[in-house]
């Protein structure tokens, strides 16, 4: 029992002396670290080893603030632009003394070997510098240089050209997260001020997609059908113009989709991209085009609307041609398949093409469209009196047109018989 007394006594003894000695070697090291900033101490590239405290904090201000006053925060962007903010703009500055705190403060026990590897050591410290600056002006900054650094999204794109179907990718735009950037701007300059930034890091630039992705176009795969027309009157240029931009690129959904969806009216499509054009006959010219890419494309005839003119166009084949108007007549067609079909029209110099495109698990056997005249009758002759013309001479003002019945077959399929009325011809 004794002998157990008497270690616990040495155990004791021992303890309070050790604990002396920590007290006695905490004391030295806070003695020490506060008198002089110990040797190979450097902050910003200075030496500030064995200097007094508050001499090495000013000096690491004003060390600090000639270089903000030439410098700039650098940012890369993710073209690898650079973007530059100056310091003084956002009244950014160096606390000296905050720099220096870290050498004399102890935070807790595990601070203790940091300290006295700093004063007793043989390595080399740096101090990181403690940066203040006006955080409502950074922001400011980083709004104005976000004009430059956003950049919008492109949507994909996709056109017919020469008979095929082309696509062109889409292409994500970026877009400058300010309260991101602040922070990772904040951790820059508390370890290295002058460094380069790269807003890819820190999630700085967010990632803008485009509306329109190629995935949009996956079921538009292939031309199911096509046909061009000349343009005879150039007169009808202009307003041939603003119908094929008017129909170009629209999509009829697949057939069981919300009703309307599924269904395409050319009256409509006109009025809704170019709600101020006249109805002439260059609309009618460009239904007409469409009209045989329908019937090129393999539509039923009993999924389209369509009405002929009254007397043979000199655009188009008889029976091919379908007239419009914006209060009577419309070229309209539903979808028959299980996957969408896009219109896509161009005017190329003194051609109209329409194209159908759609999946190519749409696309039938090529159709071969033929037309057939089944019966013709002579104009009729309307006389107009001259009486400066010699008896037995005569004059044709106007040669007229013949009427016709046309038959129109897709392959061996009748598709239409229609009737045209003879034009009268003037005769002097």
């Amino acid at each position: 029992m004794k002998k157990t007394g008497s270690k616990l006594l040495i155990f004791s003894l021992i303890l309070v002396q050790s604990l002396l000695a920590m007290a006695v070697g905490i004391a030295v090291l806070f003695d020490a670290s506060g008198r002089e900033i110990p040797v190979n101490v450097y902050a910003g590239g200075q030496d500030i080893g064995a200097r007094g405290y508050e001499e090495a904090a000013e000096a690491i201000k004003a060390d600090y603030e000639a270089r903000f006053g030439s410098q700039h925060i650098r940012l890369k962007a993710d073209d690898g632009k650079i973007y530059e903010i100056p310091f003084t703009s956002i009244e950014a500055f160096v606390d000296g003394k905050a720099t220096v705190e870290p050498l004399k403060t102890l935070e807790g026990i595990g601070d203790i070997p940091r300290l006295i590897s700093t004063h007793f050591g043989n390595h080399t410290t740096v101090l990181a510098p403690v940066i203040n600056f006006n955080e409502s002006k950074l922001r400011m900054k980083l709004i104005e240089l976000s004009d430059d650094i956003n950049k919008a999204p492109v949507d994909a794109r996709i056109f017919y050209k020469d008979g095929l179907i082309e696509k062109i990718p889409d292409d994500p735009g970026i877009s400058l997260n300010v309260n991101n950037a602040v922070e990772l701007i904040r951790k820059q300059l508390s370890s290295d001020p002058f460094g380069e930034i790269d807003l890819m890091e820190g999630n700085a630039l967010d990632i803008v997609y485009a509306d329109v992705t190629m995935k949009d176009f996956d079921e538009i795969q292939v031309v199911l059908g096509e046909y061009s027309t000349s343009v005879k009157d150039q007169g009808l240029a202009i307003s041939i113009g603003e119908a094929v931009k008017a129909i170009n690129g629209i999509r009829v959904a697949p057939k069981g989709d919300a009703p309307g969806d599924s269904e395409f009216s050319f009256v409509e499509a006109i009025l809704s991209g170019a709600p101020d054009i006249f109805f002439d006959e260059g609309l009618c010219q460009v239904a007409s085009t469409m009209y045989a890419a329908l019937l090129e494309a393999g539509i039923p005839v009993e999924n389209i609307t369509r009405l002929s003119h009254k007397l043979a166009v000199d655009y188009i084949e008889p029976g091919l041609d379908a007239v419009v108007a914006e209060d009577a007549y419309d070229l309209k067609f539903s979808n028959p398949f299980d996957n969408e079909v896009a219109i896509y029209a161009v005017k190329e110099g003194s051609v109209v093409t329409v194209a159908i495109a759609g999946n190519r698990d749409d696309r039938t056997d090529k159709s071969v469209i033929r037309t057939q005249i089944v019966q013709k009758s002579s104009p009729p002759v309307y006389y107009v009196e001259n009486r400066d013309l010699k008896p037995g001479e005569k004059v044709v003002l106007d040669p007229g047109k013949e009427g016709v019945t046309v038959r129109v077959y897709r392959n061996d399929e009748l598709i239409s018989t229609d009737t045209y009325e003879a034009e009268s011809s003037i005769v002097q």
